[in-house]
């Protein structure tokens, strides 16, 4: 389990976090408001 502490690893694992947190985000928008972004797009 050593690998999980090595500092390439906490790397890939932030922008990896970073990438999820960002499409979760987005996702939520998109979700509860269409209308928003259907203003933004026109």
């Amino acid at each position: 389990m050593s690998f999980l502490f090595d500092k390439k690893t906490k790397k890939v694992i932030h922008v990896v976090w970073g990438v999820v947190a960002v499409l979760v985000s987005l996702s939520m928008v998109v979700f509860f408001a269409p209308g928003l972004v259907n203003m933004f797009l026109a």
